[in-house]
């Protein structure tokens, strides 16, 4: 069983795989320094390579004109709704400009749950929870105050100026911009607006002479929304993020019902230059929220 015969004809099997091994390295090495192949088919093996590792690309789902028009009722739904829409909440906030000029440095030290990154940005950023906003104090006597509801901003900005002139600065408010914008979204067709304009007389306003949008009030509310013939809507003056999502909910069958698959979208052309006309629109109806007063 163990004789010399035996054992040479066990490994001549590994001699052979060995030697087929260094054959091969060795017609790859010459292939590649004396007989290189394309460089076309290098990239496209390249390329289908990338390709098979590459993650599908997922394709958001069409929600049903069932769901759209019970938007808020399953949240399981919420996000492709709001993504089909393109609906997107602005922050409630308010910009006081001040005749003082404040000291960061000794703001940091002074008031209570501050952070100050001068490295970052030239602004003491502070915390308040009575209540819930976030600040900023900036050195040429802005204050910037945003929170979940308007009423909440206004209060914010209040409190912490009283607490600065508790700390010896005496400012006095030049100007107070509040946000007017709440959201924005877009339905996927045109609409008719003079129709809903005849339909609803006391509650809309519409001259296309003056602005090419209707505006239409919300009853009950202080909402006001601005409807494009686009299908683009600008939802204004609300006062609470859920008031605001109110307003989208009882909007939305509204305009399911003024379609206007007619409309030549030549005629829809509402850009001004290289401008969209959307944040054109969105900066006028933000300038209602400037006013000037004196607290």
């Amino acid at each position: 069983m163990n004789s010399p015969r035996n054992k040479s004809k066990r490994f001549k099997p590994m001699e052979f795989a060995i030697k087929t091994k260094v054959m091969k390295t060795a017609s790859k090495i010459r292939e590649t320094l004396f007989d290189p192949p394309d460089c076309h088919v290098l990239l496209n093996k390249a390329a289908c390579q990338s390709e098979e590792k590459s993650l599908p690309i997922v394709i958001p789902r069409v929600p049903r004109q069932k769901d759209v028009l019970s938007i808020y009722e399953n949240v399981a739904k919420l996000a492709d709704i709001e993504r089909y829409l393109n609906i997107l909440y602005k922050p409630f906030y308010c910009l006081g400009i001040t005749t003082c000029q404040f000291s960061l440095s000794e703001l940091d030290l002074v008031l209570e749950n501050t952070t100050f990154e001068p490295e970052k940005q030239m602004a003491v950023l502070v915390q308040r929870y009575s209540p819930i906003c976030s600040l900023k104090i900036y050195p040429h006597g802005n204050i910037y105050c945003q929170a979940f509801g308007s009423s909440s901003a206004r209060e914010g900005m209040s409190n912490i100026m009283r607490e600065l002139r508790y700390l010896g600065y005496r400012l006095r408010l030049r100007r107070l911009k509040v946000n007017a914008v709440n959201a924005t979204f877009s339905v996927p067709f045109h609409l008719s607006l003079r129709q809903f304009h005849q339909q609803n007389p006391v509650l809309t306003r519409y001259d296309t002479s003056m602005h090419p949008f209707l505006m239409y009030k919300m009853m009950g509310t202080t909402v006001e929304m601005a409807i494009f013939p686009t299908g683009y809507v600008i939802v204004l003056f609300a006062t609470t993020r859920g008031i605001t999502q109110l307003a989208i909910a009882h909007i939305l069958p509204i305009l399911y019902r003024l379609k206007d698959p007619q409309q030549d979208q030549r005629k829809l052309s509402l850009s001004s230059g290289d401008v969209d006309y959307k944040l054109l629109w969105e900066n006028h109806f933000q300038k209602k929220g400037d006013m000037t007063n004196d607290w």
